[in-house]
């Protein structure tokens, strides 16, 4: 018997326009009302998550930055807040200094970024509807930091992966949200461990839960639900793992549906 619902958000529940199309709020809101537990967890800031909870009206869990930050929507308790730590915040920025690169930092729900003029600002800017900070690389503090995150193409991210990962590898977690984004967090942070722990709150056995997922960030916590829901868009290494693939895409309402199908809810 299915208690959980978990989703990811961008290539997900959301299309490419970035929307909740009716259809999939009619469904969760259904299944809600029949006891199910409504969790989002995504690698986006709380604050470009809260138009997408309003939108679908359901009390629910967030699980924000990959399980970086955990929170109750409806009292706004903070239930966890997971930072990168600072000793690899320096290392991270020397790496930034010294390739001259664009780099994009999440502290306090703030977006903070060296370059507003970049071409991946304006991308990241679209995606979420945040508006950026101009940050000095030298001088901005590293003691606070939940995520950092590089965004460019993705055969050029790889490159970075590699040598970041050479570099602190052992003591961040380093993955792809987006085939646009990579991004820096805490090594304790992954969205497998931050569901299972919130499902253990709320005396939900993990393997009474349905997730979503599509992109490398969603690995970890599609393989520790009971039900693993690959989207037909999702990159191939997912689809292996996962029991089913939607056969439609984000696009085409694949996530809502699956659960019209899977619940009988037409």
């Amino acid at each position: 018997m299915i208690k959980a619902i978990a989703l990811d958000l961008d290539g997900t529940l959301l299309n490419d326009k970035k929307e909740v199309t009716d259809r999939s709020v009619n469904i969760l809101r259904k299944l809600y009302k029949k006891g199910i537990e409504i969790l989002i967890v995504t690698g986006r800031p709380y604050a470009s998550t809260t138009k997408i909870i309003d939108r679908l009206g359901i009390p629910m869990t967030a699980i924000c930055y990959n399980g970086g930050k955990i929170i109750d929507t409806v009292s706004g308790e903070i239930l966890e807040n997971k930072l990168l730590p600072e000793n690899i915040a320096i290392k991270l920025f020397e790496y930034i200094e010294e390739k001259k690169l664009n780099l994009n930092i999440f502290m306090d729900e703030k977006w903070y970024a060296n370059d507003l003029d970049s071409e991946s600002v304006q991308i990241y800017k679209k995606n979420s509807g945040l508006i950026p900070t101009k940050m000095d690389i030298k001088t901005f503090p590293k003691n606070n930091i939940t995520k950092g995150v590089l965004i460019g193409k993705t055969e050029i991210l790889e490159n970075y992966k590699k040598e970041l990962e050479s570099l602190i590898g052992k003591d961040s977690y380093i993955t792809f949200t987006q085939p646009l984004y990579l991004e820096i967090l805490n090594k304790d942070i992954n969205k497998g461990k931050a569901l299972k722990r919130i499902l253990e709150l709320k005396n939900i056995d993990i393997n009474q839960c349905i997730a979503f997922g599509d992109a490398e960030n969603d690995k970890e916590m599609l393989q520790v639900v009971g039900i693993n829901v690959a989207m037909k868009d999702s990159i191939e290494e997912l689809k292996e793992i996962c029991t089913y693939v939607t056969k439609n895409s984000n696009n085409d309402d694949g996530v809502a549906k699956f659960l019209e199908e899977y619940f009988n809810e037409k």
